[in-house]
């Protein structure tokens, strides 16, 4: 049950939310000309066919360096558009990428561990969970170590090798830890999902992890089985919840919304290491499909709750999980029905983007700041369809 707002906190959180928020029902679907400009979408073949290509990330020299899941392989496509696949030995598949000075990180799902490829050498490390677990996505945070999601919970391995992980109570036997951020403090916030719908069969829990205190806080989305998948911390504080099921994104001011609080203790290993050499195979260019897209623009009415603001997605059943945040506070995102999309919650304002491959999902985004293009993973989880890798190009008011 929803809590009513009283006319001081509405207050508070309309001076605080980033948009003026006139009344707490949700209009969806008002089409405007928000952003009538076209945009074009490019698609690229992987190099290894039907790979199931996941987790993607942008280099400082432009390249995109992406996981290759199913043929075990680590792909960067090059500003030339040659391609480089680095394979990882022992029947490892990668998941997540993220890339540091140090390399390129990944998760490796089948080898449950947590690896390290120098594109250089073309050593690749790995330092297995001791828990065993299967890691999922991973966050690179200041202190140099990696934070990971698995199924019951979230771990960290510091520079020195060292694993600690931190357990929770799943809502429903079949729900698994997807997504994680760090916050400007340090802290980790994660969500639960499941594929089961909304409602009483869905997850309604975003978590923050505070590891110096071992404390976990959690909130509740504001649509009740939203199902959260997707999360995002400001540098402000206010977190960006994706809601699989309940077709909206959710801004979350930790400090006003109602939580639970609860000490976890984490268990703490050492990482067992192995490492081997391996040598890319390249290709020569690939040759893209560009495909210029019209915009669908509309503009909602966003709904309070306690600590929540809740933006509904115009498109029926987007399916949205992956974001980014640009500079100016946009949301970037991705709809695994098949679209690309950006919210401007000042506006209240979605501008949305068909991806030319039908019943391409699922995809993960990286989003270039520098050069407004969204760069995404098409997994081809709905269908036999080609893999690839794709940019969406367009200039935001």
């Amino acid at each position: 049950m929803k809590p009513m707002l009283s006319f001081v906190v509405l207050a508070v959180l309309c001076c605080a939310a980033p948009l003026n928020v006139q009344a707490q029902s949700s209009t969806v679907g008002t089409a405007v000309s928000v952003n009538s400009q076209q945009a074009t979408i490019t698609e690229v073949p992987t190099p290894s066919t039907f790979s199931l290509p996941q987790g993607v990330d942008i280099a400082g020299d432009g390249s995109i360096w992406y996981a290759e899941t199913s043929a075990g392989k680590i792909a960067q496509l090059k500003a030339n558009q040659t391609s480089a696949e680095f394979p990882i030995r022992n029947g490892g598949q990668p998941v997540t990428v993220k890339i540091a000075a140090s390399g390129i990180w990944f998760t490796d799902g089948s080898n449950h561990a947590i690896g390290l490829l120098n594109p250089t050498t073309g050593s690749v490390e790995e330092y297995a969970i001791p828990s065993g677990g299967s890691p999922l996505f991973l966050q690179l945070a200041q202190d140099g170590s990696k934070w990971f999601s698995e199924t019951t919970g979230v771990g960290r391995l510091t520079p020195n090798g060292v694993i600690t992980e931190w357990m929770v109570a799943l809502e429903h036997p079949d729900d698994n830890i997807e997504q994680l951020s760090i916050d400007a403090t340090g802290n980790i916030w994660f969500v639960e999902r499941n594929f089961d719908g909304a409602g009483a069969a869905g997850t309604n829990k975003v978590r923050r992890l505070n590891p110096n205190t071992n404390v976990i806080s959690t909130y509740l989305v504001p649509t009740f089985g939203g199902n959260p998948a997707g999360v995002q911390a400001n540098a402000n504080g206010t977190v960006w919840v994706s809601e699989y099921y309940a077709n909206a994104f959710a801004l979350l001011y930790p400090q006003v919304a109602p939580h639970s609080d609860e000490v976890v203790s984490p268990s703490t290993r050492d990482a067992s290491q192995s490492g081997v050499t391996v040598r890319p195979a390249g290709s020569g260019p690939a040759t893209g499909v560009q495909t210029p897209v019209a915009p669908s623009n509309a503009v909602v009415r966003p709904r309070l709750t306690l600590g929540w603001i809740e933006y509904t997605i115009p498109t029926a059943n987007a399916l949205a999980e992956d974001m980014r945040i640009d500079r100016l506070g946009r949301v970037w995102f991705e709809g695994d029905s098949g679209l690309l999309g950006v919210l401007n919650p000042y506006l209240g304002s979605f501008t949305d983007y068909t991806i030319p491959s039908a019943n391409s999902g699922y995809y993960d985004i990286a989003l270039d700041q520098s050069k407004q293009e969204l760069w995404f993973t098409e997994a081809g989880i709905f269908a036999a369809v080609t893999t690839k890798i794709g940019h969406l190009d367009v200039t935001l008011p």
